[in-house]
């Protein structure tokens, strides 16, 4: 994680940053190690993931603005 961006929080909707299409996995931050560098996801959208949740580095993890949010998905 870069030393200048914020900390993710519980709840906080995120993507992986290494899927940049339309069919990008989609999920909510559960929980965050002490040192930020972890985090665990409970995934709505993640093809062969949809409802699980796995623990990710977060320099892997990128927020999403909920105006990034498909209306009809």
């Amino acid at each position: 994680m870069n030393t200048t961006d914020d900390p993710f929080m519980r709840g906080e909707l995120v993507t992986l940053r290494d899927h940049a299409t339309a069919d990008e996995p989609l999920g909510r931050i559960v929980s965050v190690t002490a040192d930020g560098a972890r985090a665990e996801v409970a995934w709505h959208k993640y093809a062969g993931h949809d409802h699980e949740v796995t623990e990710e580095p977060t320099a892997r993890l990128r927020r999403v603005h909920e105006s990034e949010m498909d209306p009809a998905a």
